[in-house]
């Protein structure tokens, strides 16, 4: 009896022991699944949030973004028609017309430091991922924007000091008064932004057009080379981790600058100026746009000065 006696609480305490057990095991269960579901909704705003970028960032490379070879045939079409759908009324007449609207006065004044406030830190990170953080390469990628700022300083000076000698001030009857006297008496003095529009925009094409699909297989392949005993590999992946954020930011930044310039460059050819200025004007942009981006900068130039082609560096696109 006495035997009996003591196995009883014995099996009491085992009983309590496994029911404790089985409370636990079922906690944590429930736990996980809690945390499970707790996750679902951040992975689904992910999720949602990849989707819409790569929304974007395709339309912004098919549509915003096209071939400039495409885009210069349609900004020269544009550029001829223009002033015959002006005479014909085709377009109405509306306050684009005049050179005192808020995007003339305001925004293409300084247009050229609005393209390079966003054009040097896109060059800057895209850069510092595909050249592995090698500053030489990446001081001659930023040359470029030194070089198109040059020539656009040059060509803009040389088209004031022409106009200067040969432009004529509106109204008809007032062609005879100076440049000054025509500003300082609200007159509208016949000059265009015609080659820093046009060359504006085939400069930031040529310069975001690596971020595209390329880009998306660097990202992809970070992510899948997670694990890499060398060390400069490792620290590309954490600056690919880093700045891939803001690089998609100042890629639609540029998108949405370029819808900019691309509909002030089309008031200005229907509205504003005669068809032999802008033809001039948007042939010297094409000129240097060609000489610098199709046969100055050059894939794996081995030069250590001259500058190279966008995306040119120690991982090839």
């Amino acid at each position: 009896m006495s035997t009996i006696r003591s196995s009883q609480p014995t099996m009491i305490n085992n009983r309590r022991r496994s029911s404790s057990t089985q409370s636990s095991s079922s906690s944590s269960s429930s736990s996980r699944k809690m945390s499970k579901s707790l996750n679902l909704p951040s992975s689904l705003i992910s999720d949602i949030f990849r989707i819409l970028h790569n929304l974007i960032v395709a339309f912004c490379r098919r549509i915003i973004f096209a071939p400039p070879t495409l885009k210069i045939l349609v900004y020269f079409f544009l550029i001829i028609i223009g002033p015959f759908l002006k005479d014909f009324h085709v377009i109405p007449h509306t306050s684009l017309s005049s050179q005192a609207n808020v995007p003339n006065k305001y925004i293409s004044k300084i247009g050229w430091i609005w393209s390079i406030l966003l054009l040097v830190p896109f060059v800057y990170l895209t850069s510092l991922i595909y050249t592995r953080g090698h500053y030489g390469l990446i001081i001659r990628h930023l040359i470029r924007l030194l070089i198109a700022t040059t020539i656009w300083y040059i060509i803009t000076f040389l088209f004031i000091r022409i106009e200067a000698l040969t432009g004529m001030c509106k109204p008809n009857d007032k062609r005879q008064l100076t440049r000054q006297f025509c500003r300082s008496s609200r007159y509208q003095w016949q000059e265009g932004h015609t080659f820093f529009l046009l060359y504006a925009l085939l400069v930031i094409n040529e310069e975001v057009k690596l971020y595209g699909e390329n880009w998306k297989k660097l990202e992809d392949g970070n992510r899948s080379n997670s694990v890499n005993t060398n060390i400069s590999l490792d620290l590309n992946q954490n600056r690919m981790k880093l700045f891939s954020l803001p690089i998609g930011i100042l890629y639609i930044a540029l998108a949405l600058l370029t819808v900019l310039w691309e509909f002030m460059l089309l008031s200005t050819v229907i509205y504003i100026y005669n068809i032999l200025h802008k033809l001039i004007a948007a042939s010297f942009a094409v000129f240097f746009w060609f000489i610098t981006y199709r046969i100055w900068y050059r894939q794996n130039n081995t030069s250590n000065i001259a500058p190279c082609a966008p995306g040119d560096g120690f991982i090839s696109f």
